[in-house]
């Protein structure tokens, strides 16, 4: 990868000098990569981030081929150093959407114990999805105690790891995990950890519960 993944690095970072490398026209958009970004790009369940590269407008991000490619509308050239700025409202949100999933998914796992995670997403419509059954009437009691432990204000860890490290410390790994390439965890207050590469909260005050 060509590209320098800030958002990792600073995730409520909202402005950065990049430079462009490559610029390829593709239909009505065009793709660009960059020496170092801000931009999210979809995956995990959170959608990619949306701003702007100088005067250009990012509609979308992706991993492609093992590179971060912004698909943009508007003028760009390879070689220019410019301004890139997310649309940080919109990552904000997801950013909530995405830790407050994770904490559900906490607080459900020391209330339930035959259920095991499948997939979720944090976009437009966001869920989490278990193989087993769960009884309708826990809802209530379910927001009720996630309300209660987002207002303890419990630190949210995101960092990479190794596969090795991800093994001893999360009580779910998905089969299909590559073991030979760096991997992302997250961790909120002494809840397990759990894989993930997006991008979270620092703590979950932020939340507004």
């Amino acid at each position: 990868m060509q590209t320098k993944q800030r958002y990792y690095t600073d995730a409520y970072e909202t402005t950065l000098e990049s430079t462009i490398l490559s610029v390829q026209p593709q239909d009505i958009l065009t793709n660009v990569i960059l020496d170092q970004t801000i931009f999210y790009p979809e995956g995990g369940g959170q959608p990619s981030d949306r701003g702007t590269i100088g005067g250009a407008k990012v509609e979308y991000v992706r991993n492609q081929n093992g590179e971060i490619v912004h698909q943009v509308v508007g003028d760009v050239k390879a070689g220019e150093t410019v301004k890139i700025a997310i649309d940080w409202a919109f990552r904000y949100k997801h950013m909530k959407i995405h830790s407050a999933g994770h904490l559900l998914h906490d607080v459900l796992m020391t209330m339930v114990k035959n259920i095991t995670p499948r997939r979720g997403g944090h976009g437009k419509k966001a869920f989490l999805e278990y193989a087993g059954e769960l009884d309708t009437l826990l809802k209530g009691k379910l927001e009720e105690e996630v309300n209660r432990v987002a207002k303890q204000e419990l630190n949210v860890i995101a960092k990479d790891v190794g596969y090795d490290e991800l093994a001893k410390k999360c009580q779910f790994l998905p089969s299909n995990l590559p073991k030979d390439k760096p991997l992302r965890m997250i961790k909120i207050g002494d809840f397990p950890a759990m894989p993930d590469g997006g991008v979270q909260i620092k703590n979950t005050k932020e939340l507004g519960i």
